[in-house]
């Protein structure tokens, strides 16, 4: 496709969003609308091929091409964690929390105590203060691990009346909870990244910097090749590394996918307009495909027209045919629909013509097409 002297002047920043599917399944596996950082970075050997005299160079033969993702997210979530190393999240997260608990006698009960994540002792809990007379020996012992057995806490002599502050680990079941393997096996997923894209032209449709397109970055088969990162401050917020590098259809089988064939594809580029109504906005044709110089049919038959858009001069499939009108001369044809391709021949044989039409929302000006057609009696 030849390029235009009048290109529309595109200029990407800030990122939009960043998606990550599960290829097998589809399923959402990790989503940022906070993306702070986006970059890729291709890379290939030339292939150097010299010979002849001087030892020239004679032709170039491309290999080891790489396409590299830099990714950082401004917001930290424990599914984009989970994804750069293969971690498992679940539920039932062991929290820690404080109670205020009346000595009956000389010993303190304790519910639901659970031992700490990485614990090897069982459930245990600190017993914190006291506001009676042993306060000071209390706290001064608050460091010792009591183990809780039975509901009961062991090896402490409570004074009978006291209040005591006690600190304890218990699961909740809506704490999410990520398990970091030893072995790092990040997954394998389908990635998406949009960006914003301004034009620089001006005029009724466009203004000076205006956001005029959505890119879309698509990835079939990504892997994170960055550790788990959780990098904070007091003064900045945290990020999750969501680096990568595109795998080709063969690499990925190799990591366990075997679902589709984008055999020798390492991603797509997409760029779509901004606006309700985007389907016709590059459109600057429509024609009747393989029809040559008409069409005949036998009366009270039917045919479905074959119809494409010219987008900047490359024939493309109608994408929505709501835009798309079909309008025959006279009652010798005849449409159920006007945006239906399908066209019924009459009852009576006879000639007519058929003019499909389009209209690009972006500028306002229609296109057509027009052919003969003849239904016969036989």
């Amino acid at each position: 496709m030849a390029f235009t002297f009048k290109p529309e002047e595109l200029f990407s920043k800030g990122i939009v969003y960043a998606e990550f599917f599960d290829p097998a399944t589809d399923d959402l596996l990790g989503y940022s609308r906070y993306v702070a950082d986006f970059g890729l970075a291709g890379a290939m050997n030339n292939g150097e091929v010299e010979a002849g005299p001087g030892n020239a160079l004679v032709m170039m033969i491309p290999d080891s091409a790489r396409l590299n993702i830099t990714a950082t997210t401004a917001d930290s979530a424990l599914n984009n964690m989970a994804l750069a190393v293969g971690g498992i999240l679940s539920g039932n997260g062991v929290v820690e929390t404080t109670i205020a608990i009346t000595a009956t006698g000389t010993s303190l009960a304790l519910a639901n105590a659970a031992a700490p994540l990485g614990g090897q002792n069982g459930a245990v809990c600190y017993v914190l203060t006291s506001t009676g007379s042993d306060r000071a020996e209390v706290e001064a012992a608050s460091g010792i691990a009591h183990a809780v057995e039975g509901g009961t806490i062991q090896d402490f002599e409570a004074v009978n009346g006291n209040t005591y502050c006690v600190k304890y680990f218990y699961e909740n079941s809506s704490a999410q909870k990520l398990t970091v393997p030893s072995m790092f096996a990040p997954k394998v997923v389908r990635a998406h990244f949009a960006v914003n894209c301004y034009a620089k032209k001006t005029g009724g449709d466009v203004l000076a910097s205006s956001l005029y397109k959505i890119r879309h970055y698509v990835f079939p088969y990504y892997f994170f090749t960055n550790p788990m990162e959780d990098s904070l401050s007091q003064t900045a917020t945290g990020t999750v590394n969501l680096s990568g590098t595109c795998l080709t259809y063969q690499e990925a089988a190799a990591e366990g996918i075997c679902n589709v064939d984008t055999n020798g594809i390492y991603g797509y580029v997409v760029d779509e307009y901004v606006g309700d109504d985007t389907s016709t906005s590059a459109v600057d044709g429509i024609y009747f495909i393989g029809l040559g110089a008409g069409v005949s049919l036998v009366k009270s038959t039917k045919m479905v027209l074959p119809v494409k858009y010219s987008v900047n001069g490359i024939l493309t499939n109608v994408s929505d045919w709501s835009k798309v009108t079909f309008t025959a001369a006279s009652a010798v044809v005849s449409f159920a629909d006007s945006h239906d391709p399908e066209m019924t021949a009459g009852g009576s044989a006879g000639n007519t013509t058929v003019t499909v039409s389009v209209t690009n929302s972006r500028t306002n000006k229609t296109y057509t097409d027009t052919i003969p057609v003849t239904v016969t009696a036989s």
